[in-house]
């Protein structure tokens, strides 16, 4: 776009050189006026064609312009677009970080648990074999006291 406005600039700058050459023989010639009417015309002819293009031109760099203008404007409005979102992107990523950072902390934690937990269930274990052994020994007691209680009763008997 902008190298569109310097061509169309160094075109404008062209045709006015043109216009202003055209206009200063035009002077000349009506200021000494030679017989040559032809001649005279076709450069009042160039002359009004040079104008009008030179009008065309003006018209479409002042479009040019505008329209560099405006995309200057949508240019700076999409870099503060891009500024906030890359701040937001920032901000994000540090949440992100932080949870990141929270999550290795549980994650810690729950591995803690978990070896406590089967710390816990080998005790759990060790009891339950304690217990069962217990219940043995206690049953055989059980059995030995009974054995002993028959004995007791047959001699309590016998000697009744």
């Amino acid at each position: 776009m902008y190298d569109q406005l310097k061509i169309l600039e160094k075109m404008i700058l062209d045709i006015k050189k043109q216009y202003q050459s055209v206009s200063t023989e035009l002077s000349r010639l009506k200021q000494q006026p030679s017989t040559d009417l032809e001649e005279l015309s076709g450069l009042r002819a160039k002359a009004d064609s040079t104008q009008k293009q030179l009008s065309e031109l003006d018209n479409r760099y002042q479009s040019l312009a505008e329209a560099h203008h405006m995309i200057g404007e949508e240019q700076d409005k999409l870099q503060k677009q891009s500024a906030s979102l890359k701040q937001q992107n920032s901000e994000l990523q540090q949440h992100n970080n932080q949870l990141k950072q929270q999550n290795d902390e549980l994650q810690q934690q729950i591995k803690q648990i978990n070896q406590q937990n089967q710390q816990l269930e080998q005790q759990n274990q060790e009891v339950n074999q304690q217990n069962y052994d217990l219940q043995e020994k206690n049953q055989l007691a059980a059995e030995r006291t009974q054995v002993v209680l028959n004995r007791l009763t047959r001699i309590d008997q016998m000697d009744s």
